[in-house]
């Protein structure tokens, strides 16, 4: 049939006209369309009939309507009903009377007759059941009942919930609603408040559910006077929300006053969006605490005045090995305000902002968290994920006033993988605490601030411990409050890098710097503690280097004015300017390969020198290779350029040391003088100097104070 043949017989049905003559019906299709409809009409009659047979009756309440003679009132009778309560008109509507009705009467719904076994009034409903329809009103009084009856026949009957505003007291928690929305008026204006005292969850949505537009109070007792270990799991209320199951959500909500977390989610596929916590207390005083939950999302959610932590990721105890918090992002959120901590271990350790553990692929995105006693951020593995490895990324994130603005670990021998990315730690004694147990451990970072108060003498922008990888970029520092005097020593606790607990990993650093708040010098970068890392590099910086020890060093395109360095298997230093602000540029190496390339040693403004030691009894030769290096110093002032010392384990080693100059410029900035160039200071002066198309300035007249390859000297 073509398009123009469809088109006719639709306007020929439409105007009741059938073309049986034009062949575009056949007459057996006529008469069925004609038996459907007068089916369809005989159905309407009868149910016209059934309810429209007697005028409809009108009753004051529902109690008056349960008082009707329902022996003279004829099936199918209309009841209208002014309201639930006689004199109101909440919960009014309209009935129809079934007398064959044997279904359970639920008090909202359905009703049975006073005294009357069979038959049911039984409500007229579009859509959407109401608290009124139960006769619950929000004036403040105790509606837990009538509340009770709402959710089971919304649950049995599959009926979204409309609360209108109000304010609604339940002196019972377990409010259950499953599959089905319930929508409040708005957080502002419609709240559920718990008024009793025992533990529980005050409204619960499982498979299905979504809820919005409420504020859940749940009636947390007063803080103590005085916190301690004996009061600190005292708090008397319930847990204002409870998501488990599947496919559930909360939105535009308001939880609060929880004596454990304001909201707990166990669920897979869920989502919090809007949401507002405050005032948990307790030793699991949480603001919103995800559990053995798959793939989530909380955005723009707020966790305030809570004792222990604002947003947590994490599984029981007591749950499956197995069992894990996994693919859960929380993006655009705020954790403010978090006081005390937890007890659980005999000691107030635990309080942050967002807490990450027994976790895998959680992503924090641009989330914030201030004023809280411990922790900013801490993410960490725990229980091993299918691939073995836990992830954790954090990017656009701030942590500020608080004392670690972020903790990064792995647990348990399980490996994790740190992204962090344009992340902020302000106002903190240290910005990024990293403890990495295992070498196959990995933190990636990019474009990292931190502020620090400086008021601590451990203060760090970063505090490592462990054996894992550390590949950082664009890392910033400022101290707001600095001890100028503190770095004027090597030994200064006082400084940007910090491994106390001894760091055996990776650490490599790219366009760090490090400032005071009022000036943009240079501060520096140390390392502490016992600490020998297996590589340690630096890049596109401008800092002083403090006791950086490491079994491999690589310096690349670096202004470094003074420094103390002990690389024990390698040096590779290139393209640097190194050496001219304190007396000192100490090099301890015990190296075979020792070399630097395209690098100035400036020495002029501070007067320092290249300070080569040679500390090492079990490798006395000590091979350094310079390359293209130009050094520029007024010996006739502050003396010379290098010196070569050896420690007195190896003054008397068979082998030489070796130094080797290739297309190196050596410059005397001051009077012509006597004072070499270079000298050694081990006994005996057994050294080997050698070099290929050098050049020095004509005030340089003497080189060094031991023998040497005549081709140092010459001019080209």
């Amino acid at each position: 049939m073509n398009t123009s043949r469809r088109r006719l017989l639709a306007r020929l049905l439409q105007g009741g006209a059938v073309l049986t003559a034009a062949g575009l019906l056949p007459t057996h299709t006529v008469g069925m369309e004609k038996n459907a409809a007068n089916m369809e009409n005989k159905d309407k009659k009868e149910n016209t009939k059934q309810e429209g047979s007697a005028q409809a009756r009108q009753v004051a309440s529902i109690a008056e309507m349960q008082a009707l003679d329902v022996a003279r009132l004829p099936n199918g009778q209309r009841i209208e009903v002014a309201g639930y309560y006689a004199g109101e008109t909440l919960g009014g509507g309209s009935f129809i009377w079934y007398a064959n009705e044997q279904r359970e009467e639920n008090g909202g719904t359905c009703f049975r007759a006073h005294d009357q076994a069979g038959g049911r009034f039984l409500r007229r409903l579009d859509d959407a059941l109401t608290p009124g329809m139960f006769g619950a009103r929000g004036d403040g009084s105790d509606q837990y009942a009538a509340l009770k009856r709402l959710a089971q026949a919304a649950n049995s009957q599959q009926r979204d919930v409309v609360f209108p505003a109000g304010d609604f007291a339940l002196s019972e928690a377990g409010l259950r609603f499953e599959g089905i929305r319930i929508t409040g008026a708005g957080a502002s204006r419609t709240q559920l408040r718990y008024t009793g005292d025992a533990l529980g969850s005050l409204v619960e949505i499982h498979d299905g559910a979504r809820i919005s537009g409420f504020t859940l109070d749940g009636n947390v007792s007063d803080d103590p006077e005085r916190w301690s270990s004996s009061n600190y799991d005292a708090f008397t209320g319930c847990l204002p929300l409870d998501l488990r199951g599947r496919d559930v959500s909360a939105l535009d909500m308001v939880c609060r006053g929880s004596p454990v977390a304001c909201i707990r989610v166990e669920a897979r596929h869920f989502t919090l969006r809007d949401v507002s916590t405050e005032r948990a207390r307790g030793n699991f005083g949480d603001g919103i605490f995800v559990v053995d939950s798959h793939d989530g999302i909380v955005e723009r959610c707020q966790a305030r005045d809570f004792t222990r932590i604002g947003f947590v990721a994490d599984t029981y105890g007591e749950s499956p090995e197995h069992m894990l918090s996994e693919r859960i992002d929380f993006i655009d959120c705020l954790a403010e305000n978090g006081h005390h901590a937890s007890v659980d271990y005999g000691d107030a350790e635990y309080n942050a902002g967002y807490w990450a553990e027994n976790s895998h692929a959680v992503r924090f995105i641009d989330c914030r968290s201030r004023q809280t006693t411990h922790h900013g951020f801490v993410a960490t593995t725990g229980r091993a994920p299918s691939l073995g490895t836990g992830h954790f990324t954090l990017r656009g994130c701030i942590a500020e006033t608080t004392a670690v603005g972020y903790l990064l670990s792995d647990l348990h021998d399980v490996p994790v993988r740190h992204a962090v990315d344009a992340c902020q730690a302000r106002e903190v004694d240290k910005g990024f605490c990293i403890e990495m147990t295992l070498p196959t451990s990995r933190l990636t970072g990019q474009r990292i601030t931190t502020e620090l108060r400086g008021t601590r003498r451990s203060g760090s922008t970063l505090a490592l411990e462990g054996g894992g990888h550390i590949d950082i970029r664009h890392l910033d520092e400022t101290w707001h409050v600095f001890n100028e005097k503190r770095h004027d020593s090597v030994r200064a606790s006082y400084a940007s890098i910090v491994s106390a607990g001894g760091f055996k990993g990776e650490l490599h650093l790219a366009n760090f710097q490090s400032r005071h708040s009022d000036t943009d010098a240079p501060v520096g970068c140390k390392l502490i503690g016992q600490s020998h890392l297996r590589d340690f590099t630096l890049s596109g910086t401008q800092a002083r280097l403090f006791h950086v020890p490491a079994e491999r060093i690589s310096l690349q395109d670096c202004e470094i004015p003074a420094g103390w360095i002990k690389a024990f298997d390698t040096l590779d230093v290139d393209a640097c300017r190194l050496g001219d602000d304190v007396p000192r540029f100490d090099i301890f190496d015990t190296t075979q390969h020792h070399r630097y390339r395209h690098c100035r040693f400036d020495f002029t403004p501070g007067g320092g020198h290249l300070y080569l030691h040679n500390s090492d009894k079990r490798n006395a030769r000590h091979v350094v290779r310079f390359e293209r290096c130009r050094f520029k110093k007024d010996l006739a002032q502050h003396g010379h350029m290098i010196t070569l010392d050896a420690a007195p384990g190896v003054f008397l080693a068979p082998e030489s040391n070796y130094l080797t100059f290739r297309d190196c410029t050596f410059e005397n900035t001051g009077h012509a003088t006597d004072t070499p160039a270079i000298r050694t200071l081990q006994r005996p002066p057994q050294a080997a100097l050698t070099g290929y198309g050098n050049r020095k300035n004509a005030t340089l007249n003497t080189l060094t104070a031991f023998e040497h390859d005549d081709s140092l000297m010459a001019d080209g």
